[in-house]
């Protein structure tokens, strides 16, 4: 847990679900959030580009208007706390989901720019860009930084009183509301980083990304997956990406797996997301290897074992779909009579989604997202490799009904509304350990208890 206080010049306070103080900050007082921050909330690290470094001229030659011509930094807290004189301190309990979210590019460049500055008032011009010089990302900045930092602290008097505009989301008083920070501050993060999610699959197509998970889906699927941007094939990349995350979620060991796990929700509620956290993976070190020019080739042997049981997740996909209204009648619900439930005018039966069988009702995929996830406790890590560790279509068929008794509380709950259920993390929890307690019973009583 790390904290900074934030002198906010002219601060606004918005409160709707999360709370949001908006305002600008002199960047003398931005040395301490460059010093604690490190960017692992931010879905990309920053690199010097054009882009960075055109932001520093304008942060030389237009200061006073600097916060005029940028969107500024959007930072995540768990908690604010307001003190005296527009100070607030910002305390980040959860680097991984708290820090800077947007706005890396423009810490960037103002953490050079100060650098700069500051040496070259200490020791000179020659000085100033030899400090700069070594800076290229993110991770040589902090090297530097933390090395200069003794020298702008005892020099912030140097660094020009230029304003960068500042948004500060936090969770809102009173209950559920750190709950639903820590619920919705990801896809907050992805949003505001990139709204393109069918170019950046269509990208993710090219770099080669996609490529373990073409060769353990089913053929029968492959030809009729839209890979590229209106190509028409009728199942789109991103859906596949969502199930692809949900056995990689089992490997703690990277970042952007984790993200899952914290938010399953995200599976449901944010295709684009999703795109986003699969190539967040990609660009983890050791997962892939470069083949020919910019195409990767996926080479961690978990990350492989993972995406080989995409063979079996658009199948038990459409089969939780299939067999859930059958469950929820048969744990006391009655399916048909939910007004979000359709049933066919005609004698034509509807279709799943993957595989077209035919099947008595049509609802929102938000009733059977967390079902789908729930299929990590039938799981586990072996050796680095994720492996099922019974039959996932014996188990659905014979304990989807005893899931239900429990789950269909969780549909109740939310009014019955597929997109609330979907989007709440705590479907997702609630699937898993049901699912779990099944199949410990079920071993149990196989061990004769």
């Amino acid at each position: 847990m790390s904290s900074v206080i934030l002198k906010i010049n002219e601060p606004a306070h918005q409160n709707h679900g999360l709370r949001k103080l908006l305002g600008t900050v002199n960047l003398s007082s931005l040395v301490d959030l460059l010093t604690e921050s490190n960017l692992e909330a931010n879905p990309r690290l920053s690199k010097t580009t054009n882009v960075t470094k055109d932001i520093e001229e304008s942060l030389e030659k237009q200061g006073e208007l600097f916060h005029f011509m940028s969107k500024g930094m959007l930072i995540a807290s768990s908690d604010v706390e307001e003190l005296e004189r527009n100070r607030f301190r910002l305390t980040f309990d959860d680097p991984e989901l708290e820090g800077i979210l947007d706005g890396g590019h423009n810490a960037l460049a103002v953490g050079r720019f100060i650098i700069r500055t500051v040496v070259n008032a200490v020791e000179g011009e020659e000085a100033a860009e030899n400090a700069v010089k070594p800076i290229k990302n993110w991770s040589t900045f902090k090297e530097q930084w933390d090395v200069l930092l003794p020298m702008i602290k005892d020099n912030r008097d140097k660094i020009p009183e230029s304003l960068m505009p500042v948004e500060v989301i936090f969770p809102a008083d009173g209950p559920g509301g750190f709950e639903f920070f820590q619920d919705h501050i990801i896809a907050i993060s992805a949003a505001r980083n990139n709204n393109a999610q069918l170019t950046s699959a269509t990208m993710a197509n090219r770099k080669g990304y996609y490529e373990e998970i073409k060769e353990n889906l089913d053929t029968a699927l492959v030809d009729q997956v839209e890979w590229k941007s209106n190509d028409g094939g009728r199942i789109k990349a991103p859906d596949l990406v969502s199930l692809a995350l949900i056995p990689l979620s089992k490997l703690d060991n990277f970042k952007a797996s984790k993200r899952v796990a914290q938010s399953p929700a995200v599976l449901f509620s944010s295709k684009g997301q999703c795109v986003e956290i699969f190539n967040d993976l990609m660009a983890e070190d050791g997962v892939v290897k470069d083949v020919k020019g910019k195409i990767v080739e996926i080479v961690d042997p978990g990350v492989k074992s993972a995406l080989a049981l995409m063979k079996d997740m658009p199948r038990l996909f459409d089969l939780i779909y299939e067999k859930m209204p059958e469950a929820y009648n048969g744990a006391g619900g009655r399916f048909g009579k939910i007004n979000e439930v359709k049933r066919p005018k005609t004698s034509v039966k509807f279709k799943t989604h993957y595989y077209r069988n035919p099947c008595e009702y049509k609802y929102g995929d938000g009733y059977m997202y967390p079902l789908v996830y729930g299929l990590t406790a039938l799981m586990k890590v072996e050796e680095g490799e994720v492996k099922w560790i019974t039959d996932p279509d014996a188990f659905v068929k014979e304990n989807l009904e005893r899931v239900m008794k429990t789950f269909n509380s969780m549909i109740s709950g939310q009014n019955f509304d597929p997109a609330k259920v979907g989007k709440a993390n705590g479907a997702y929890n609630v699937a898993v350990n049901e699912l779990a307690s099944a199949y410990k019973d079920v071993l149990l009583k196989s061990l004769g208890y």
